[in-house]
C-alpha cells in the first residue's frame, strides 16, 4: 500500500473544465431527474450516456490519473458479485448485479474523485445538491397539502403522509438519507462569514429538518441524532470516545426506539431485528461469498433494513470487507484531516488550509450520516454516497497538497484497524440480537 503514500493532488489546470461541466449535468439528472418528469425524455438513458462520456473525457484529457485504494476496493466488488452469483446458481444475475456497481459505484466514485480538484467545484456541487433538496421538499409539501396526495412531480405520498420523489428517491427513506447528507452542506455555508451564505445556509438547514420530518423516516432521524452526537464527541471528546460513539450509538439509539407505545412500530422494529438475525444466519451458511447479490429476499420475507447485514449476507465476508473498508477508509481520511488541523497552531493556519479543512470535515460528517443510516436501511448502491465519497477523496488529496505531505495515514495500520472495526460491527449486532430476539 506504500504506493498510495507518494501520490499528490493534481493541479486544477490539468483537469478539463468540460469534465466538471459534465459532472454537474450528471448530478442534475441523477438528483432532479427531468428524464422522468418530462415525457419526451422518458426512457432516454441520459445518465448512462453521461457516465460513458465522462470516463472517456477523463481518460483522454486528464493526466496523470491518480488511483486511490477506494477505487480498487469498489472495483473488487465486481468479481466478488459475479462469483457469488455463480456459486448460488445465478451467474447471469450476478453479472447484472455487478454491472450495477459499475454504474452506481465505481464510475461516480472515480469521476468525482478525479474531477473535483478545487474547493470551488465542491462548493458548486453542494449548492446544486441543496437546490435539489429544496425542490424535493417543495414537491413533498404539495403532496401533503393536496387533496389526492400527489405532488407536481406526479408522485404521491405513502403511509399517511410520508413524502417521496422520483427514481432513486421513490422511497421516503432514500429521500430522508439524502436530506440528512445535505445537512452538513447547509451548516458549512451557515458557518461562513458572508451574510448571504449564512442566511441561505440557515434557511436550507431549517428546510432540510422539515423535509426529514415529512419523510417520517425513523432510521434517518436516529442517524441524525447520531451524527450530532459524533460532532459533539469530535469537538469535545477523545479518540476512544469518538470511535465508540460512531460504532455503538446508532444501534443503541435504534434499540431504545423500539420501546415506543405504538404497537405497529414495535412490530416493525422486531421484524427488522429478525431480518438481521436471518442475515447473520445466511452469512454463517455462506461465509465467503454469501447467498448472492439481490438474493436476500429469497431467504427472508423482507430486506435486511441494515446495509452491513445485507451485504454480508449476500456477498459474504469477502464482499462485506471490500464495501465496509471503502466506507471506513474514506471516513478515516476525513477524520485524519480534522485531527491534523487540531494540531496546527492558530498562527500557522492559513485561510486556504482552514477552508479546505472545513470542506473535508463537511464531507466527513455527510458520509458519517450515511454510515449511520446504513444501520437501519439497505443502501449499499446509493449513488449519492459514492459521489460524496469521491469528493471526500479529492478533498483529502487537496489538503495533502496544501500541507505538503504525502499522506496523513499509515495505510497498513489503518487497514488493520478498519478490518477490526468492520468485524466489530457484525459482532456487536450479533450480541445485541442474542439478548433481543
Amino acid at each position: 500500500m506504500s504506493s498510495f503514500k507518494r501520490q499528490s493532488p493534481i493541479e486544477e489546470n490539468t483537469n478539463p473544465a468540460f469534465a466538471f461541466f459534465l459532472t454537474l449535468l450528471f448530478t442534475f439528472f441523477v438528483l432532479v431527474r427531468p428524464q422522468e418528469l418530462f415525457q419526451p425524455l422518458n426512457g432516454f438513458p441520459i445518465i448512462a450516456i453521461l457516465s460513458v462520456l465522462l470516463v472517456i473525457v477523463i481518460l483522454l484529457s486528464h493526466r496523470p490519473i491518480q488511483l486511490m485504494p477506494q477505487h480498487y476496493l469498489v472495483l473488487g466488488i465486481y468479481p466478488v458479485t459475479v462469483i457469488s452469483g455463480g456459486l448460488n446458481g445465478w451467474l447471469g444475475e450476478g453479472v447484472t448485479e455487478a454491472n450495477m456497481y459499475i454504474n452506481s459505484g465505481l464510475v461516480p466514485l472515480f469521476v468525482f474523485s478525479v474531477v473535483y480538484t478545487s474547493a470551488f467545484r465542491q462548493k458548486v456541487f453542494m449548492w446544486l445538491s441543496l437546490i435539489a433538496a429544496i425542490i424535493f421538499i417543495h414537491n413533498g409539501y404539495v403532496q401533503q397539502n393536496s387533496v389526492d396526495g400527489f405532488g407536481w412531480s406526479g408522485t404521491n405520498y405513502v403511509e399517511d403522509g410520508r413524502i417521496r420523489y422520483l427514481g432513486i428517491f421513490q422511497d421516503p427513506n432514500d429521500l430522508g438519507v439524502f436530506f440528512m447528507m445535505n445537512i452538513p452542506f447547509s451548516l458549512y455555508f451557515l458557518a461562513k462569514s458572508n451574510a448571504i451564505e449564512k442566511t441561505l445556509g440557515l434557511t436550507t438547514f431549517i428546510l432540510l429538518l422539515y423535509g426529514i420530518y415529512m419523510t417520517n423516516s425513523r432510521g434517518t432521524m436516529i442517524a441524525l441524532a447520531g451524527m450530532t452526537g459524533l460532532y459533539l464527541l469530535i469537538r469535545f471528546g477523545g479518540t476512544k470516545a469518538i470511535i465508540s460513539g460512531l460504532i455503538l450509538s446508532p444501534p443503541a439509539l435504534f434499540f431504545a426506539s423500539t420501546f415506543r407505545a405504538v404497537s405497529s412500530q414495535e412490530a416493525s422494529a422486531m421484524g427488522r431485528l429478525w431480518a438481521w438475525w436471518d442475515g447473520l444466519e445466511m452469512l454463517k451458511a455462506n461465509p465467503l461469498f454469501g447467498v448472492g447479490s439481490n438474493n436476500f429476499m429469497e431467504h427472508h420475507v423482507r430486506v435486511a433494513h441494515n446495509t452491513y447485514i445485507q451485504i454480508a449476507a449476500e456477498l459474504g465476508l469477502t464482499g462485506y470487507i471490500l464495501w465496509s473498508t471503502l466506507l471506513l477508509l474514506t471516513l478515516f481520511m476525513g477524520f485524519s484531516v480534522i485531527m491534523y488541523t487540531k494540531t496546527v497552531s492558530h498562527d500557522k493556519i492559513t485561510e486556504k488550509l482552514k477552508s479546505e479543512a472545513m470542506l473535508s470535515a463537511t464531507l466527513f460528517y455527510s458520509l458519517s450520516g450515511f454510515a449511520m443510516t446504513a444501520f437501519f436501511l439497505t443502501r449499499h448502491r446509493f449513488i449519492v454516497y459514492f459521489m460524496v465519497a469521491g469528493m471526500a477523496i479529492a478533498s483529502y488529496q487537496r489538503f495533502l497538497k496544501i500541507i505538503n505531505k504525502d499522506s496523513l495515514i499509515d495505510y497498513k495500520k489503518a487497514l488493520k484497524g478498519i478490518l477490526i472495526t468492520a468485524m466489530m460491527i457484525l459482532i456487536f449486532i450479533y450480541i445485541i440480537l442474542k439478548f433481543t430476539v
